[in-house]
């Protein structure tokens, strides 16, 4: 049934994936709340990011479920570009993320700070990479392969399909309004629908879906780095503080995807993905 709606509705069928792949975290989240209420668990000496490290494994799941079920999964060890190379592609986003892991180690560790447990730190490590495995799997291995596949090769059409990609991965981020400031999540929205649209075009152009799992990964980790290693912030907290100045994402990510598609360039996006074009 999937293989058949991907196919004659592509755009439902991502909007479906994007619904279920949510609708997994929310209810992974239910019923691990519930089971710790049965047991009269102390919510308070809870390790959050064990917690979330659950959830995006769940998320996980349910990616690889769709890709399987549409005869897709063969993305996930298609070599692409390589792995290294696929590095040099996207080596913006990594300059940023060293640049703002430094600024935060160097700058932002509070006076007097302790670090937290290893075991605690571990966690963070681990779930900070497994949001970028889940949210990668789905959004790009998923949504914008399905996407880039109905509107084709040609330039519009990978424009298209990394623009379209990055408003649905925006969006999907309008969940964390139950947990944090409204304003500041509408402009985790608009951060995150260019770094989406960044990310697709990265994608596209490697034909290595690792690359931006591990580029994801190491922005989230270097973006809650001092929360992470000191406790000092949670991601709730995190995004309620964004404001207005995270409109300057748009350009930070929109010029660097503008540079990545440009002409010369976009026989590299044919050659990894003509053949999954429809004809």
């Amino acid at each position: 049934m999937l293989k058949r709606l991907r196919k004659a509705h592509p755009m439902l069928f991502c909007v479906l994936a994007e619904v279920v792949f949510l609708a997994s975290l929310f209810v992974t989240d239910l019923v691990f709340t519930i089971a710790l209420v049965l047991f009269r668990t102390d919510f308070a000496s809870i390790d959050t990011y064990l917690y979330s490290t659950l959830q995006e494994l769940v998320g996980a799941m349910v990616a690889v479920l769709f890709l399987v079920r549409t005869d897709r999964a063969g993305l996930l060890h298609r070599r692409g570009s390589g792995f290294f190379n696929g590095l040099l592609v996207g080596m913006y986003p990594l300059v940023f993320i060293g640049y703002n892991a430094f600024g935060s180690l160097v700058l932002g560790r509070p006076e007097n700070g302790v670090l937290q447990p290893a075991a605690r730190i571990c966690t963070f490590l681990v779930s900070m990479a497994m949001v970028g495995v889940a949210e990668e799997f789905i959004f790009r291995g998923v949504i914008a392969q399905t996407l880039l596949e109905h509107f084709g090769t040609s330039r519009a059409g990978v424009w298209k399909a990394c623009l379209l990609s990055g408003v649905l991965f925006g969006a999907a981020h309008l969940t964390n309004i139950l947990s944090s400031a409204p304003f500041g999540v509408l402009m985790q929205c608009v951060f995150a629908a260019s770094l989406g649209t960044l990310f697709a075009a990265i994608y596209f152009r490697t034909g290595n879906l690792w690359v931006t799992v591990f580029l994801h990964g190491a922005m989230d980790i270097s973006s809650m780095l001092i929360g992470g290693l000191y406790g000092t912030t949670t991601v709730a907290d995190a995004v309620s503080g964004y404001d207005a100045s995270m409109l300057l994402s748009v350009l930070l990510y929109l010029i660097p995807t503008a540079v990545l598609l440009r002409k010369k360039k976009l026989p590299e996006v044919q050659l990894y993905w003509h053949q999954y074009v429809k004809k």
